[in-house]
């Protein structure tokens, strides 16, 4: 009996990285060859995918077929279509965290000559230099189109991911400019965030101009950030910066 037992025992299959009982199982066979990159390659692909096409058009099939990697490893590694889009914004979460800190830094300074155009500078900045790098412009295409869906999906990751980096904006700005009304301030932002969104996504600058204008052109960027803050001192009725 007690060999029975034993060698009953060495049969059961042991739960997968030791997490116990429940644990998500990998529907892919253990003998199948496991890339230390395929995690990379499937987010790489959501990506681009999620950009050109929008997230509701773009399917787990369609994102492991570009990224070469069997279905079921998607689900795997990330779960449903909703967690891998969570995942792509999560994956760059350093550039938001780097505006955030930048922003609240420059509102603890107290209002001051050219803070307005500092914390515009602070709160852009990073999107430009990710634009400028590998993929980045697939992120801020990623970024325009999430913004604009109307779908659950796409308002969640945005309230999640963004929010946060709204709130921080405002709390900034209300420092700089204290005597502008807080529904403007915040009108202020949704037209100073269009007009982040097409400077860096939007490549009809480049048909329109016949190839002379590149969108998120950085020699460009201290043009953004006169447009955008003399908008904000034209919505709170300041005087134009000198």
């Amino acid at each position: 009996m007690e060999t029975t037992k034993k060698t009953s025992s060495a049969r059961r299959s042991p739960s997968p990285s030791g997490r116990g009982k429940g644990a998500r199982r990998s529907a892919v066979a253990p003998g199948d060859p496991q890339r230390p990159d395929r995690r990379q390659d499937i987010l790489a692909s959501a990506e681009f995918l999620f950009a050109e096409r929008g997230y509701a058009a773009v399917s787990v099939r369609d994102i492991a077929a570009r990224a070469g990697v069997p279905v079921a490893l998607v689900g795997y590694y990330f779960g449903r279509k909703q967690e891998l889009l969570a995942t792509v914004f999560a994956h760059r979460q350093a550039n938001l965290d780097e505006r955030i800190s930048r922003i609240r830094e420059i509102g603890a300074r107290g209002p001051g000559e050219g803070r307005v155009a500092e914390i515009v500078s602070a709160w852009a900045e990073p999107v430009v230099r990710l634009y400028g790098s590998a993929s980045g412009d697939s992120f801020s295409l990623l970024v325009a189109r999430t913004a604009w869906d109307p779908g659950p999906e796409a308002t969640e990751t945005i309230e999640r991911f963004y929010d946060p980096l709204v709130r921080a904006f405002l709390e900034a700005m209300a420092v700089a400019l204290p005597d502008c009304p807080h529904d403007r301030l915040l009108w202020a932002y949704e037209y100073a965030v269009g007009a982040l969104l097409m400077y860096v996504a939007d490549k009809r600058i480049e048909r329109l101009s016949g190839g002379r204008a590149t969108a998120g052109d950085p020699a460009l960027f201290e043009d953004f950030v006169r447009f955008v803050t003399a908008g904000l001192n034209a919505m709170c009725g300041c005087a134009p910066a000198q």
